[in-house]
């Protein structure tokens, strides 16, 4: 009786064995396959060109995303002066985030279901981007009434006199609240759809922050809130706030402005190619990307004469003269 109890002691441990070996199978391929993502809308970014920031900008997500704060709203600020890049980093960081291969590295379980971006401008675009998002999300009606208030209220001049005549009135903004409605609706929807990430593009100093979540809030599920911006104290980060984290996207360096136009213009950052890029891109265009991209495309056939004149290249528009691209 005893060797038939070893037997059957050593036959239940082959068949844990065999158990477990399936379980680690089945994870594997459920890690290989994407996560269904639900909403996907991020700024382009074609052909992006790494900077030092970029570095930070991961480290600071990692932090953001350790700290205990799993399952409620981490923010990273991209602030700066306008054309040095913060929307086309935050492009590039929904991009890396969108990739499953990431996910490891920013401690997230799974692909965020949901990346959308949010213009913050005024609070006309904010509504008309909630609109797009709650209807991407199935909250069909709820899209449907807020965007026949946004058509009353931005395309009719019956619409833009009642928000002249209310701001002289009582100081209200006229978008309000369907604004409020539609956000309320969406944060509800939100939560459901964890992880997430969302870009609020460019508000202004006196933007009403309660129309995006906020850091540290558990009531919305484990998402991202990346904000860019020309102000850094947009959000006043307080001492033992681990939910808040900001990055300056500041002038690049020379030398990475003249590769970075290299790399757009073709011009060879070597030699006298290089100084001629130096020449353009430090004392004429200072170290602008916006200014560098827009030069390139608006100075396109001077470019490319100049390639084929010192170059011997062929007169035919190269893929980067394309790729117009536009920092802010």
């Amino acid at each position: 009786m005893h060797w038939k109890a070893i037997a059957l002691l050593r036959g239940l441990r082959d068949t844990l064995d065999v158990v477990e070996r399936i379980y680690q199978l089945g994870k594997k391929i459920r890690d290989a396959i994407p996560s269904k993502v639900h909403a996907v809308r991020i700024p382009p970014c074609r052909g992006y060109f790494q900077r030092e920031e970029d570095e930070e900008i991961r480290s600071k997500i990692k932090s953001l995303c350790k700290n205990g704060n799993v399952s409620c709203v981490k923010t990273l600020i991209l602030h700066g002066p306008i054309g040095h890049g913060k929307e086309y980093s935050a492009a590039n960081l929904m991009n890396q985030l969108l990739r499953s291969s990431t996910k490891k590295i920013l401690n997230l379980r799974e692909r965020p279901a949901i990346l959308w971006t949010i213009n913050a401008n005024s609070q006309a675009t904010m509504l008309e981007s909630y609109c797009s998002l709650a209807k991407e999300i199935g909250l069909i009606e709820e899209a449907k009434a807020a965007n026949q208030e946004l058509s009353l209220l931005s395309r009719t001049s019956e619409g833009r006199q009642y928000q002249v005549n209310l701001q002289n009135q009582c100081q209200k903004n006229a978008y309000d609240v369907a604004l409020k409605q539609i956000y309320e609706e969406v944060m509800k929807e939100l939560r459901h759809h964890s992880p997430w990430v969302l870009l609020i593009k460019g508000p202004s100093e006196d933007m009403v922050s309660r129309f995006w979540p906020q850091p540290g809030d558990p009531n919305v599920g484990n998402g991202l809130v990346v904000i860019t911006t020309q102000f850094p104290k947009l959000l006043a980060k307080e001492g033992g706030d681990h939910s808040l984290e900001k990055v300056l996207i500041a002038k690049m360096k020379n030398e990475d402005a003249v590769k970075f136009f290299a790399a757009k213009s073709g011009i060879p950052a070597i030699g006298a190619d290089k100084t001629y890029a130096q020449h353009i891109v430090v004392k004429k265009l200072m170290c602008n990307p916006q200014d560098m991209a827009k030069y390139v495309i608006l100075n396109l056939s001077a470019l490319e004469f100049y390639l084929y004149f010192f170059q011997e290249i062929p007169m035919e528009p190269s893929a980067c003269f394309r790729d117009a691209f536009v920092f802010q």
